[in-house]
């Protein structure tokens, strides 16, 4: 995959690396995206690491898209690509979830919003479960507010 500094005209920017993936910020199609790409474990054997990387990158996918279905705001879902191991999503612009907890009682956080998202929180949860989807990392990093509305975007992994 191309990485460069910009962001623009499809080459990715690093914005964070976990256990399992990376994300980057990109463009698709003209509009801002966010790249995740699932890479390979060294550990694994070759073959079984490809299987399942892409068993988890159509178990995401899938899972997403139903999620939505079921009434769960989640970024749209632009793109999958098997081979780069991608997952191509709407860019939402917008703190985590945890970041809004960190910052309760400052930067203009108050209770009434606190509760709101908590609310929204139990919610989403609740249509998730209703689905008979389990989300397997459900944390306040996976999980972000759009900004100016303080709408849940979220439970994504």
């Amino acid at each position: 995959m191309e990485i460069k500094a910009d962001g623009k005209d499809g080459s990715l920017v690093l914005l964070k690396q976990g256990a399992e993936a990376r994300v980057f910020e990109s463009t698709f199609v003209g509009r801002r995206s966010i790249v995740k790409e699932r890479f390979s474990k060294k550990y694994r054997h070759p073959t079984l690491d490809s299987k399942l990387t892409i068993k988890r990158l159509n178990a995401e996918a899938r899972c997403t898209t139903k999620a939505r279905r079921l009434g769960v705001c989640t970024p749209a879902l632009y793109a999958v690509d098997p081979i780069l191991h991608t997952l191509t999503f709407e860019y939402v612009e917008g703190p985590s979830v945890k970041d809004v907890f960190l910052d309760f009682g400052s930067n203009g956080v108050v209770g009434e919003q606190m509760d709101d998202i908590v609310v929204q929180i139990g919610d989403a949860i609740g249509k998730l479960h209703d689905g008979g989807l389990i989300h397997g990392d459900l944390t306040t990093s996976n999980m972000l507010i759009r900004d100016n509305t303080n709408q849940l975007v979220g439970l994504i992994s």
